[in-house]
């Protein structure tokens, strides 16, 4: 029997929980590059490589918490998420990071019907007038309320409320969705 590759990753994980640190180059050998990508879309070049290091220290400090059912691409990029959002944090850096980089969503370990989605995505993305693309990029991306969105960029919640609307609104129209 072929193993898959959430297989590996579950067995390297618990391999690592058990005190086998050299198996977390297996881990990056199969996850790296989509741990990187989150990185990436969430605090820029500048930092990704940073988040990444980070999130692998926290893989080895908590990997007897990962569970023998858990996902692990999910409990990884749950991880590399999370290093991100508090990198910013940390380092107040949360306006200052170029939301242009989120918009490169492909990967080539996607499907091809994955990296088609991507796509589509991307070009929706970039037809949203920069402001409600800069709020939907702080909802989605850096998990950002409302009230916290509004505080940085100095407008009303209402304001941030309106754009999160009308940029959903007319996402969902572009990606084939109904306006209703």
């Amino acid at each position: 029997m072929i193993e898959s590759d959430g297989e590996k990753l579950n067995r390297l994980i618990h391999a690592v929980a058990d005190g086998f640190a050299d198996c977390l180059d297996g881990v990056y050998s199969l996850a790296g590059g989509k741990m990187y990508a989150v990185a990436l879309s969430i605090v820029g070049r500048d930092y990704a490589e940073d988040v990444l290091h980070e999130s692998f220290i926290k893989v080895a400090r908590f990997a007897r918490r990962f569970g023998r059912d858990d996902n692990a691409y999910g409990w990884l990029i749950k991880i590399v998420r999370n290093t991100a959002l508090d990198y910013l944090k940390s380092r107040n850096l949360r306006g200052k990071v170029s939301t242009e980089e989120f918009y490169s969503l492909t990967s080539l370990d996607y499907s091809p019907e994955k990296r088609e989605s991507a796509i589509m995505l991307e070009q929706a993305l970039a037809k949203l007038e920069p402001d409600d693309r800069a709020v939907i990029y702080r909802i989605y991306y850096l998990d950002m309320t409302v009230r916290e969105i509004a505080s940085e960029l100095g407008l009303s919640k209402s304001a941030v409320q309106r754009a999160k609307d009308r940029a959903e609104k007319q996402l969902k129209t572009l990606l084939g969705g109904t306006n209703d």
